[in-house]
């Protein structure tokens, strides 16, 4: 089986694929979280972590916490298959947009006249996280990790870890939220978006004792007061990973090139994942906890699990400096995925409560669009709000 499970192509109506704007795939994006989804997996793992850290000295992470739910998984035959779209269709969108429909395929550069060179291929500049050490949090103990939330304004932190630990996890609670990261060992600086908007946070750094046995390293809370919500969906972070130099990036501006709407270039990303990532099964059985997405990786193999697709699609989105959100939560009946979702000026943020009827189009589910062989019955679905259910963003 591949992403695109007859081979067909998504139809080449630029609005239609609008509707399905922002997705992954109905083909069993089913996986595992470390701790509260976190990271994704498929099977069952030691790595798992329950569904709260203790404060004390040590604590003892179960697998027993993981609802029975996220091991679901859905058919690809489902729903049951109906007719492709109609060309009709297209008549339920708002007109106001109807100048942004895009062909569903890449235009190659010889449907340009000699008289009208294809347009230049830019990277723009795009937003950077820093870590400038203004304001810090530090263990008392072993100094061995830096939590920096200089920019917290900006709606981010970043973690530097470099005591002697083999695993070591970052948790901020905020709210009813807990957000969960595994912190790379060797010194890294890993860039953590903050996804409740402004308040008090709770960060927790945790070591690693034995299996899976943690003890508390660090505990603080902090007020943080976020600039602008839309923010911390610009930059890159542990999970839409890009620099300048990203294939991803190179891939987004060629695909970009000469167009100014920001409809437009959200059609054109999310036609090309569409068309050209397929769904991994051999991943999607084997992948364990704490499983990190990588953009670049996963467009130059073309393929890769629901995580893959919306992160690459995040990354690509941001580079050209739209706002995109990596969402994980569930699709119906209880599919643990992932998927995205983009702001504009026109519209705010384009989420399944953006109905068809409302401004023609919804959610971005690259992974549930690619790999159905029915079109009209996988738009259908995409365009219902009630198939989706958000937890976390990223």
């Amino acid at each position: 089986m591949s992403g695109k499970l007859s081979g067909e192509k998504p139809l080449n109506y630029g609005i239609t694929a609008l509707v399905v704007l922002l997705g992954l795939s109905l083909c069993g994006c089913s996986f595992k979280t470390n701790d509260s989804s976190d990271s994704l997996s498929h099977e069952q793992s030691s790595e798992i972590v329950s569904s709260s850290y203790s404060n004390e000295s040590s604590t003892v992470f179960s697998s027993s916490s993981i609802p029975s739910e996220s091991s679901s998984v859905y058919s690809s035959s489902s729903p049951k298959s109906s007719s492709e779209y109609s060309v009709s269709s297209s008549s339920a969108f708002s007109s106001e947009y109807s100048s942004s429909a895009v062909s569903s395929q890449p235009i190659p550069s010889s449907s340009f006249s000699s008289s009208a060179p294809p347009p230049s291929v830019v990277i723009p500049d795009f937003e950077v996280p820093t870590s400038p050490g203004t304001a810090i949090i530090t263990d008392k103990t072993k100094n061995a990790v830096v939590i920096d939330y200089s920019n917290a304004t900006k709606g981010y932190v970043s973690v530097k870890y470099s005591g002697g630990s083999k695993r070591v996890k970052f948790r901020y609670v905020c709210g009813d939220k807990t957000y969960n990261f595994d912190v790379p060992v060797n010194g890294t600086v890993v860039y953590l978006p903050l996804s409740c908007g402004s308040g008090q946070y709770s960060f927790y750094v945790f070591e690693n004792i034995e299996g899976n046995t943690y003890s508390t390293l660090l505990s603080e809370s902090v007020n943080i007061n976020i600039n602008d919500n839309i923010t911390p969906y610009t930059y890159p972070n542990q999970f839409v990973s890009f620099v300048k130099s990203s294939e991803c990036v190179k891939k987004a501006a060629e695909l970009c090139a000469g167009k100014t709407g920001t409809i437009d270039k959200i059609s054109a990303v999310f036609l090309y994942i569409s068309d050209n990532i397929t769904y991994d099964y051999d991943l999607a059985s084997t992948v364990k906890s704490g499983y990190i997405p990588d953009p670049d990786k996963t467009l130059k193999s073309k393929k890769g699990i629901c995580f893959d697709y919306a992160s690459l699609m995040s990354a690509m989105l941001r580079s050209q400096g739209i706002p995109t959100r990596l969402v994980i939560g569930y699709a119906s009946p209880n599919i643990y995925h992932a998927w995205n979702e983009v702001y504009t000026e026109q519209t705010g943020w384009i989420t399944p409560e953006l109905l068809m009827s409302n401004r023609g189009y919804n959610l971005t589910d690259a992974t549930f669009y690619a790999s159905a062989s029915d079109k009209k019955t996988i738009a259908d679905y995409i365009m219902n709000s009630a198939n989706y259910n958000a937890v976390y963003y990223y």
